[in-house]
């Protein structure tokens, strides 16, 4: 019988190379456009390893994609450099690279991302980083090691320890929709075979998720989604992969979905290293047996200043929801920006502008007891009378994204929030909107409690019987 098997696993650390610029008006208008605290990337990175560094029960790292901020060429040099030096001290670094850690691929001539950097009021141009680069930077990091490689989408198989193998699998696709091709599904299908030959077992990372965090999230940004995701999931459970860590929707997450085979498929969704709140997955595999705790940085040093790792992002992280309320009062193009961070499309801003004003000056101005009161939803709060709508939803927000969610059933915040969805569903058909086919009512408070109430599995500290 194999050891259990441990590592760490962080995503998303988006490292922006400050040489690229982090003062003046055109960085300041980039940076605080959403939750990714692009300044502190770096730092906050050294304060993740110097956590792991500490633990001498772990000797692997996992990294899962979007290891650079935007493609830069110099934010892949500190960004290797970084994972190099953790690497030095005494770490195994096993990384997939995904789709913002390159700016165009010779394959897919339409897709070229802008690569900029910033100097003082103006946007400039940057060198960007071509796909067949990245072997470069993060081949070392697992790749140049493995046991199998499947040369078309840089996929890779690798032998963690005796009795352990990770399939690292890379989902850029086509560069724009994201998923498998048919030879790179026969060539993850060979080596779950001759994994489970050898006795191994075998799981996966992958950058885009198979489980959606949310039932809203293939509403609202499917293309966010790995490609045929339900077909993907049912068809690992049926060859006997029932596990995989993503990253991505910077969503702290564990979702499940009972496939046809029988089988469950775990979706292990980790927030992202450059936002609120930092976290590191901590993972022990045992047989059938997944204990997972998540860990997170207290500090980190900037310029030469120490500064709490849950304050900076946290407030980070809120201006997002402050931002959007803000951009709909008063400028719609910084509220596209928002929603265009969280996948949301610009259309239906720009065809509604007049509700969305009123909604953004409503969200801003009035208390949770005031928008009872005159909206005539009648769901009874006391204690929450004098709590701000918009700070109610920015809690709401950020535990969600954060997997630290407050609200539970019944109590006046979940009354308020179901009346409050419930009114606006009402206007929405009467305004004639487009809404979800069905009961749009239904729906839509489905959606609301899958945001805010407490998941099944808890999203920071579980432990998961596998499906064998």
């Amino acid at each position: 019988m194999a050891e259990p098997f441990s590592f760490f696993l962080i995503t998303d650390t988006h490292i922006f190379a400050r040489a690229l610029g982090t003062q003046g008006e055109a960085f300041e208008k980039f940076d605080k456009y959403g939750s990714t605290c692009h300044k502190a990337s770096g730092a906050l990175f050294d304060a993740a390893a110097k956590l792991m560094l500490n633990d001498g029960e772990c000797n692997t790292v996992l990294v899962c994609g979007d290891i650079s901020d935007n493609g830069q060429y110099l934010s892949n040099i500190e960004a290797s450099g970084r994972l190099k030096a953790l690497q030095d001290g005494g770490k195994r670094l096993i990384a997939i690279t995904a789709t913002h850690d390159y700016t165009s691929d010779g394959r897919y001539p339409d897709r070229v991302i802008d690569s900029f950097s910033f100097d003082g009021g103006s946007v400039v141009p940057a060198r960007g980083t071509k796909r067949s680069e990245l072997d470069g930077f993060y081949g070392q990091f697992g790749k140049d090691g493995a046991l199998s490689v499947h040369a078309d989408s840089g996929s890779y198989c690798v032998q963690l320890q005796e009795g352990y193998r990770l399939l690292c699998l890379n989902d850029d696709g086509d560069g724009v929709i994201c998923g498998y091709s048919s030879s790179c599904m026969d060539w993850i299908h060979e080596n779950i075979t001759e994994a489970q030959a050898a006795g191994d077992f075998i799981f996966a990372m992958t950058h885009h998720p198979v489980v959606p965090p949310s039932p809203v999230f293939p509403l609202v940004s499917k293309r966010d989604m790995l490609k045929d995701y339900e077909a993907v999931a049912d068809t690992f459970a049926k060859w006997g992969l029932t596990l995989i860590f993503t990253g991505h929707t910077h969503v702290q997450c564990i979702r499940s979905r009972k496939t046809p085979c029988g089988r469950t498929f775990y979706d292990v969704g980790t927030g992202a290293l450059v936002s609120y709140p930092v976290p590191v997955r901590k993972v022990e595999i045992s047989q059938d047996t997944v204990k997972i705790k998540t860990l997170f940085p207290e500090t980190f040093e900037m310029d030469s200043k120490i500064y709490s790792v849950s304050e900076y992002t946290k407030k980070r992280f809120d201006s997002t929801v402050y931002g959007a309320i803000d951009g709909a009062r008063h400028d719609i193009d910084r509220l596209a920006a928002v929603l265009n961070g969280l996948s949301i499309g610009r259309k239906g801003i720009d065809k509604h502008k007049i509700l969305v004003k009123i909604a953004g000056f409503t969200a801003d101005k009035i208390t949770v007891g005031a928008a009872d009161r005159i909206l005539l939803l009648h769901s009874g709060v006391r204690k929450i009378k004098k709590v701000k709508l918009k700070d109610l939803l920015a809690d709401c927000f950020r535990g969600f994204y954060a997997g630290e969610r407050f609200v539970k059933e019944n109590s006046e915040e979940h009354r308020f929030l179901r009346a409050l969805t419930a009114k606006g569903v009402k206007i929405a058909v009467k305004a004639k909107l487009k809404t979800s086919g069905g009961n749009p009512q239904e729906t839509a408070l489905a959606i609301l409690d899958s945001i805010v109430l407490p998941p099944e599995i808890n999203p920071n500290n579980t432990v998961i019987k596998l499906d064998t």
